[in-house]
């Protein structure tokens, strides 16, 4: 479920900062997602991305951690 809230907020600020930015800069909503999610050479966007992985990685193992835990937990009972 984490895994999902996580891409689902990264997913819904981009196309909100890409459609305000479309608004300043008089521009289509598709040249602005391209603009903001592309990783240009000599930039620290790839920093972003990173740290975005790490999160993912990290929500995807907190779940199947807690998922195992409550494996166990129903299987002490019996």
């Amino acid at each position: 479920m984490r895994t999902l809230m996580l891409f689902t907020i990264f997913t819904i600020l981009s196309i909100l900062v890409a459609q305000i930015d479309a608004v300043l800069y008089k521009t289509d909503l598709w040249t602005e997602l391209k603009t903001l999610l592309g990783i240009d050479p000599g930039s620290n966007k790839w920093m972003v991305y990173a740290f975005l992985l790490i999160g993912f990685i990290y929500s995807i193992a907190n779940g199947i951690k807690e998922k195992l835990q409550k494996l166990k937990k129903i299987g002490s009972f019996k």
